[in-house]
């Protein structure tokens, strides 16, 4: 690692990421001349300028260039894999043939294959993942968008903030097959977030987070206040938290409860390699209504909402938005190149992802979901034990509320929820007109979702 000044970032990554591309092609004519039969690199580089400020105080900040260069070689339908952070073309020669040893001892397996360069051609570039500016933006720059957010965010003097780091990173990452694929991509990015609780006298609320990003400085701003005044909102409203009532049936999921207690289960049983590997309840179900037809999920790759966006995936195919539920039906299961020959079928360009989830929204507004029973529990956040086979969950619904008659009673204190995910997903009553964003990578309606087991606190 070494320092990079502002104001050089672009070139600089510029010439490692053309550096990295002649170096991998030495490393695909090594691998190949050294008897592998197929061979892939991936290599990697960033730039990230990162301020964190702990207790008032600055506690970090830096400015850092990182490099890797990672390897996967199939000999005889076996493989092996090496990695390394020294770019040098002698380090990356041995790490060829230290992967090729491991690749000998290994047991073959004939659904190891690559894309070539026809089923994978080079991927659209989108224009919005990469800005000159935002990757020449100084620690000076960064430390002046967080003062002004730290002072939006304590405005309300009962928010106290423990921990708020913000980065500018700037990246390039790229794959390349001995079978033509050649795949790269630069992207820019600022990121934030926030970790703190409310104090009020002697009452303290539990931690909470928010985060955000944004691929530009020029919009930066706007998105990183509001993050901080949807923190600072969090953290004070769990103040002062009241006991709930135990009951069974309807709650409120918030887009995070969603992204922590749906979409985790539903991903699982519909990976690729879930069924490949027989734990999938959903092995014979595409097609077939699985979850209720409240639930639509797509993959959005090349939406600048997500943070997760790209051009391709982890085997160098071009990725592409994807209905995966629809109405609550399965639409596809998740497969990369190896669980679709496993499995006799073709990849749906899916390695490494989803990237971008949305769910759809619904044609309720949520202040009538909040008014679905006299008392209803709003759960925001999940912790605790799930059991993505049979499905079973339990644990506590953190920073969560009350609502009596469709008004905000407040938080609860730590109240237990439990479940089952089959159970509970083919009840999901209905989705909110309302959705928010979580963490850069998901966007949700609120769900009103029943048999779920409220014990309160």
């Amino acid at each position: 690692m070494k320092n990079i000044n502002s104001g050089e970032t672009a070139a600089a990554l510029g010439k490692t990421s053309a550096e990295m591309e002649t170096l991998a092609a030495k490393i695909l004519d090594h691998g190949m001349k050294k008897g592998a039969d197929r061979i892939k690199v991936a290599a990697s580089a960033s730039i990230t300028r990162r301020l964190v400020v702990e207790n008032k105080e600055v506690s970090l900040a830096n400015s850092l260039e990182d490099q890797k260069i990672g390897l996967l070689v199939h000999k005889d339908q076996k493989k092996g894999s090496a990695s390394t952070n020294i770019i040098r073309a002698e380090s990356i020669y041995k790490g060829v043939e230290d992967a090729l040893a491991l690749a000998s001892f290994s047991i073959a397996d004939p659904a190891l294959n690559m894309p070539n360069g026809t089923s994978a051609p080079k991927a659209k570039k989108l224009d919005f993942m990469f800005d000159d500016g935002t990757a020449d933006t100084s620690l000076a720059e960064i430390q002046e968008l967080m003062g002004a957010a730290l002072a939006r965010a304590t405005q309300d003097k009962r928010v106290s903030i423990d921990k708020f780091e913000m980065s500018v990173s700037t990246s390039f990452h790229a794959l390349y097959n001995s079978l033509g694929v050649a795949q790269s991509e630069m992207q820019t990015m600022l990121g934030w977030s926030f970790f703190g609780m409310g104090i009020d006298g002697d009452a303290v609320s539990g931690f909470d987070y928010d985060s955000g990003f944004s691929w530009k400085t020029s919009d930066s701003e706007s998105r990183l206040m509001a993050t901080a005044e949807n923190f600072a909102a969090k953290v004070t409203g769990n103040l002062h938290p009241r006991k709930a009532n135990s009951y069974k049936g309807l709650v409120v999921f918030s887009p995070r409860a969603v992204e922590e207690l749906l979409t985790g289960f539903m991903l699982y049983h519909a990976s690729g390699s879930s069924v490949m590997d027989g734990k999938s309840r959903w092995e014979n179900d595409i097609g077939n209504v699985v979850v209720s037809p409240v639930i639509s999920l797509r993959d959005q790759p090349h939406n600048p909402a997500f943070a997760g966006v790209t051009t391709f995936d982890g085997d160098g195919l071009p990725t592409r938005g994807q209905v995966i539920f629809e109405s609550g039906k399965l639409c596809m299961h998740l497969h990369d190149c190896y669980s679709a020959k496993r499995l006799q079928t073709t990849s749906n360009h899916m390695s490494g992802g989803p990237f971008g989830m949305s769910l759809a929204p619904g044609g309720a507004l949520l202040a009538d979901l909040l008014r679905s029973r006299r008392e209803i529990l709003l759960v925001d956040r999940f912790s605790g034990n799930t059991d993505a086979i049979k499905g079973d969950f339990s644990g506590v619904a953190k920073s969560s509320r009350l609502y009596v008659d469709g008004k905000d009673s407040g938080a609860v204190t730590e109240t237990m929820i439990a479940g089952n995910f089959f159970e509970f997903a083919k009840k999901i009553e209905a989705a909110s007109l309302e959705t928010e964003a979580v963490g850069g990578g998901f966007s949700s309606p609120w769900l009103l979702v029943d048999a779920i087991s409220v014990t309160g606190g």
